[in-house]
């Protein structure tokens, strides 16, 4: 088998978001990577609103309430350098939260594997 080597960058991720209230004015927001120690402290957070099969995978969700909001106020700051706080996000239009979960989602690797590897209720 031959070695490969590889390369990774220890820069954080960031994308700027530009929201328009309802009379035009725009702020900018960013949505930072999460450090992998914040990564899992979310993972566990979110742990008690999924539904586990008997083979302890992942089976549905059993409570949405502040799902989204959840993630974004862990990784989206706002104009002022503060996150963003789940309160307020979730006052936001629904398309616009979801949008910004799909983005935070894949800024941090939180795709559906990770959720179905998660530990088995004992």
């Amino acid at each position: 088998m031959k070695d490969t080597a590889h390369r990774f960058s220890l820069a954080t991720k960031s994308v700027v978001i530009t929201l328009a209230d309802g009379a035009g004015l725009e702020q900018e927001y960013t949505l930072r990577e999460m450090t992998a120690a914040q990564r899992d402290r979310y993972l566990d957070g979110i742990s008690g609103r999924m539904r586990l099969g008997p083979d302890g995978k992942s089976v549905g969700i059993k409570k949405f309430d502040g799902m989204q909001a959840d993630l974004l106020s862990l990784c989206l700051f706002g104009p002022d350098g503060n996150l963003a706080a789940a309160d307020e996000i979730q006052k936001w239009p629904s398309s616009v939260v979801g949008q910004l979960f799909t983005m935070a989602q894949e800024i941090n690797s939180l795709d559906g594997k990770v959720l179905e590897s998660s530990p088995k209720n004992e």
